[in-house]
């Protein structure tokens, strides 16, 4: 079903509002990759006041979903996308017609790409998350590729961010990548959320190691099946447990136990 705006989420009077489905009580916009995208960048351009902020939901999330205060840290972004297919059969079982796998891993890379096309100067990235060295090593690949500027690079494992923030602020990013896994990056997205200058934040999970090259993806055809937690399962064994655990989530959830919390109205 059709959602309305999330009691709490900020609306643009000059932009349309994106239709949503409810998957296990998150609001998840029902668009293909390419809109999302464009949505990311078009914030970007625009430099509102207030930032953007994107949470993408993957099995992990519905792992999670179970505790109203994790759904409630989802519904408190702007807007959430789907990463992974299981999220799409349960939102094409909630009335989505337009929704797509649009992996992080995916849309980072294309956003800042696009961004470094379309803004006629190099687009400035700041990044927050892994172990110290880890985002310098990312935005540093995101320049060669790119032409990036590091705007300010910090790792996940701070006390106070306080004096991360204020470099950042002071770096002018047009983008923020969150990088700590959920729900640690949401939380520290909602608790720094004043403070935090750039236009867009976009949290990244595991995409940083992806930059990098500490973690390779599945070959297009593997990735364009689906079957890219294949690849990444043989990659890190130990995600053998939330697959298996989001395995049975989405059975719960497909097959009736949840089915008003997968489809029902906001």
């Amino acid at each position: 079903m059709t959602g309305e705006p999330t009691p709490g989420r900020r609306t643009e009077p000059d932009r349309p509002a994106l239709r949503t489905v409810r998957i296990a009580g998150i609001d998840v916009v029902d668009r293909t990759r390419r809109d999302i995208v464009d949505r990311a960048v078009d914030t970007v351009k625009r430099r509102a006041a207030a930032p953007t902020v994107m949470f993408a939901l993957h099995v992990g999330g519905l792992n999670a979903a179970a505790d109203p205060a994790f759904v409630e840290l989802m519904n408190s972004a702007d807007l959430v996308y789907a990463d992974g297919v299981s999220v799409v059969l349960l939102g094409r079982l909630a009335g989505a017609v337009r929704m797509e796998r649009s992996a992080t891993t995916d849309i980072g890379p294309e956003i800042v790409e696009r961004l470094a096309s379309e803004l006629g100067r190099p687009p400035r990235v700041a990044i927050v998350g892994g172990p110290p060295g880890l985002a310098e090593r990312a935005v540093a690949a995101l320049a060669d590729r790119y032409g990036v500027v590091d705007a300010g690079t910090f790792d996940g494992y701070r006390e106070d961010y306080t004096a991360a923030l204020a470099a950042i602020t002071d770096g002018e990013p047009d983008l923020l990548v969150v990088a700590m896994g959920m729900p640690l990056e949401a939380e520290w997205v909602r608790r720094h959320r004043d403070a935090v200058t750039a236009p867009l934040v976009l949290t990244a999970g595991g995409l940083l190691g992806f930059l990098t090259g500490d973690e390779s993806r599945a070959p297009a055809p593997v990735g364009g099946s689906g079957l890219e937690w294949v690849w990444r399962l043989a990659q890190r064994p130990a995600l053998a447990s939330r697959y298996g655990r989001g395995a049975l989530t989405v059975a719960r959830l497909a097959l009736g136990g949840d089915r008003a919390r997968a489809g029902g109205p906001p």
